[in-house]
């Protein structure tokens, strides 16, 4: 009898780590966006497990720290080679997460504030297949590396990162200011649209 209470004992404490393990991690969907006609998805990079829990970003001049328990980076290139979107996934602490994204927020608006030529003076906010999306774009194609920086929160201690990079002329997949913008806000809709249909998230 007391065999079997061990086992059963045993058997609970597994099983709860194992659930613990499954909602403490990037879930799939997050990553397995393949891209489009366009847009080539590369192999995700995973951060190295030794890599700080932490970094630090600016806010009102001065520094703020996001947790990084986990995360990802997936490359988006075009029919040229080059990546067109450096695509971010991360895993906050839990008990950093509504912390970490009112710091991101802040980030955003200290960077568009300290920035030229940029499209909008606060904060853009975009909506695709129901999720939330904040960033700040340039508003013309010829200054910077990185033309536009989005961040989205969708839940699960997760934060998905959108960086738009500027490229030479002779690289573009864009042909103006117009044309950048609708492939950044298709980009978005599309990974939205890929979550939204996702059953692993």
């Amino acid at each position: 009898m007391k065999t079997k209470n061990i086992i059963f004992f045993l058997i609970v404490i597994v099983v709860g780590l194992f659930s613990f393990t499954n909602t403490d991690e990037i879930k799939n969907c997050y990553l397995s966006y393949k891209g489009s006609k366009i847009l080539t998805a590369a192999a995700p990079e995973r951060i190295p497990k030794d890599a700080p829990k932490f970094r630090k970003v600016n806010v009102k001049a001065a520094w703020a720290e996001i947790s990084v328990m986990d995360g990802y980076r997936i490359l988006y290139n075009n029919k040229k080679g080059v990546p067109f979107v450096n695509l971010k996934v991360e895993l906050s602490d839990p008990k950093q997460y509504a912390k970490d994204t009112a710091n991101l927020l802040e980030n955003l608006k200290y960077l568009n504030s300290d920035s030229k030529d940029m499209e909008t003076k606060g904060l853009i906010k975009l909506y695709f297949n129901g999720y939330r999306i904040y960033g700040i774009s340039r508003n013309n194609i010829e200054n910077g590396m990185t033309l536009g920086t989005f961040v989205m929160f969708p839940g699960n201690n997760t934060i998905v990162y959108f960086y738009f990079n500027n490229l030479k002329p002779e690289f573009r997949n864009f042909e103006n200011l117009t044309d950048y913008k609708t492939q950044r806000n298709g980009f978005m809709g599309n990974y939205t649209s890929h979550l939204k249909n996702c059953s692993d998230k």
